[in-house]
């Protein structure tokens, strides 16, 4: 995937017209090719620039000047190429005001696409944003470095995505599955606007179009909020209950909060489910979701679940497939000060399937451990050249970023 290009495709990507398989594989690829992504930015820039031309009638006085020159010519003369008459005064009245017409249609499209959003009332909060410079964070009494967003994850940012403008009278489509969700209160949910709520009840189930990069289907007994929309970023509030969302699309254009941090989509399929308490629980499907609350970031890849808890923030990854011991251990560290006691269960309980709970331990358990979290990783994973123990144990930046690749390769193998 990494080697094939797609830019031929980018243009039928962006209107939707290719196959569902076809969009998810082209979606996957802009998460790992930059040139591509580039490519990806500048056409939907043009199809944007094109969905904003409006047709614009000629000033009459063009319109007589044709008919003038049509009805006071001589019969017209067929030739290869017609004979300049440059100093026709009729002709250039007629061409400066078709230039004219150009720029004032030019300038119009270009006003109302790049300034349309600074006349707007609401904004994307960013309470759940995390800083691309996010310093050391102490983390069960150890220092957690400021990791960067992982390759997978490296895809367009939102430009000022803290302040992202949002439309205030920008709307969803709901399709009802099953019983009667509500928008709003009202009886019917066929529109999600921004600012409003969609709710379920036991019985209902719904299925809320992303724009135009995917859908959500909200399950019973839940509540979720349109925080806002614009072409940079896409933001929902999941209260309580559960959705599943499917999202074919560059990283961090989608995002879920919840009471207890954000999930933002690195173009992936997941479920997350929020508990009245405002705990939550994330399950990846396919490709990536990092989840960030309060400068901390969990990166969970496909075939891995993390967990929140409100007060208490974010837990770190673990494998679908690990054992009920070991998910118990990293719980008691996550949320129950569990200390070196529960680093000492976790090492003892991991195998195969826990190599991204442990890359992720290097940078959040207390030095003292770190050695026993590096030294099981590497029954697994061995370190790449270039990444030596001092390194990591050091929590060096490139070191670690170069060593969670190669813990990717063997996960995704």
């Amino acid at each position: 995937m990494k080697n094939r290009h797609y830019k031929e495709q980018l243009s039928a990507f962006v209107d939707q017209e290719l196959s569902k398989d076809d969009r998810q594989l082209i979606a996957e690829h802009l998460l790992h090719c930059e040139s591509c992504r580039s490519e990806y930015q500048a056409v939907k820039l043009g199809v944007g620039l094109a969905a904003n031309l409006s047709a614009a009638e000629a000033p009459e006085n063009v319109w007589r000047s044709i008919e003038n020159e049509i009805r006071d010519g001589t019969t017209p003369r067929l030739e290869a190429f017609a004979a300049p008459r440059w100093f026709d005064i009729t002709r250039i009245a007629a061409f400066a005001t078709a230039i004219l017409v150009v720029g004032l249609v030019t300038f119009a499209v270009y006003r109302g696409l790049f300034t349309a959003e600074t006349r707007t009332v609401g904004q994307i909060p960013r309470s759940n944003s995390v800083s691309p410079d996010v310093g050391v964070v102490p983390v069960n009494g150890a220092e957690q470095p400021a990791i960067e967003t992982p390759v997978n994850a490296n895809g367009p940012t939102p430009e000022n995505s803290e302040t992202a403008p949002v439309s205030t009278t920008a709307s969803w489509d709901v399709e009802t599955i099953a019983g009667a969700p509500k928008v709003a209160g009202a009886m019917s949910a066929d529109r999600l606007p921004v600012g409003e709520y969609l709710e379920t009840d036991s019985r209902s189930r719904a299925r809320i179009e992303v724009a135009s990069i995917g859908n959500v289907e909200v399950g019973p007994n839940s509540r979720v909020k349109l925080v806002g929309t614009n072409d940079k970023q896409h933001r929902l509030a999941l209260e309580r209950g559960s959705l599943h969302a499917k999202i074919f699309a560059p990283p961090r254009l989608f995002i879920v909060d919840t009471p207890s941090g954000a999930a933002v989509d690195l173009g992936c399929e997941y479920t997350l489910e929020v508990d009245q308490a405002g705990n939550s629980k994330l399950n990846v499907r396919s490709g990536f979701v990092a989840l960030e609350d309060a400068g901390r970031e969990s990166i969970v890849p496909a075939g891995a679940s993390c967990l929140t808890m409100k007060g208490k923030g974010l837990g770190t990854p673990f494998s679908t497939e690990a054992s009920p011991e070991f998910v118990r251990a990293l719980r008691s560290f996550d949320f129950a000060n569990g200390g070196s006691r529960a680093v000492k269960d976790i090492v003892e309980q991991a195998d195969l399937y826990d190599i991204v709970t442990l890359w992720h331990l290097l940078s959040r358990v207390p030095r003292n451990d770190r050695s026993a979290v590096y030294d099981s990783l590497t029954r697994f994973v061995s370190p790449p050249e270039g990444v030596t123990r001092e390194g990591v144990l050091n929590l060096n930046k490139p070191m670690l970023e170069k060593y969670r690749e190669a813990v990717e390769t063997v996960w995704f193998n």
